[in-house]
């Protein structure tokens, strides 16, 4: 590929450029799969300009995350803000935000959560702390008004957080023209839809009322069978 002089295109434009250019190849290719040299002719500069933007390649995969995170944090904000605070609108929002910003942006979604990072920055260290921050004070916020239950709030986080997650890492990974249906005659849902449908045994839980619940004899004869 032919390359173009830095000095012929505005430095911004260059950098996010590079920036774009190394996110695609991390998302395709994992950290190994990544080199500067690469970066360099998608972008179409030379070999050495690229240095003029990025110390190493440390740097560069450093960028990449801090600028999709930062995209991540935006995106949860806006749509938190969207609903009162307290209100369990609010959280159900922002679980919904995380699969519509990954399902939007798959490619940021494999750098930020599906390659293991070297050196992993902490969450202190991240744009609007990884999300986590604010999806926690969405927590606090709902049990402080009242419309959640008193638990502790890291543990409904790291709950909810992963419920979303294993629904994106379950529809990433399978193929679905080939994934089977609902049952008979249903459509396939998408991720978000089936985040709503689990409303239900998140504010409830699975197990079945006292009354309904069979005796530890019951078990035993069906396990017998």
């Amino acid at each position: 590929m032919a390359t173009r002089e830095v000095t012929t295109v505005h430095a911004t434009e260059v950098e996010s450029a590079i920036l774009e250019a190394a996110r695609d190849l991390l998302a395709e290719k994992g950290l190994q799969g990544l080199s500067m040299r690469q970066v360099a002719d998608l972008v179409g500069v030379s070999a050495t300009a690229i240095y003029h933007y990025f110390e190493n390649k440390d740097e560069l995969v450093r960028r990449v995350v801090q600028l999709g995170f930062h995209q991540f944090g935006e995106y949860l904000k806006e749509a938190a803000e969207t609903h009162p605070r307290g209100s369990l609108e609010r959280v159900r929002a922002l679980g919904e935000a995380y699969l519509q910003f990954a399902l939007e942006n798959q490619t940021y979604f494999r750098v930020l959560f599906s390659i293991q990072h070297p050196a992993p920055a902490s969450l202190d260290e991240l744009p609007e702390g990884g999300g986590y921050g604010l999806l926690r004070q969405a927590v606090v916020d709902a049990v402080s008004a009242g419309t959640m239950r008193e638990a502790d709030p890291d543990v409904v986080v790291m709950y909810l957080w992963s419920i979303a997650h294993g629904l994106l890492t379950l529809t990433m990974a399978c193929d679905l023209e080939r994934c089977p249906e609902f049952g008979p005659g249903s459509r396939r849902r998408t991720p978000v839809e089936l985040f709503r449908a689990f409303e239900l045994l998140v504010r409830d839980g699975i197990a079945a009322p006292a009354g309904e619940r069979a005796s530890q004899g019951d078990r035993i004869v069906l396990q017998g069978d």
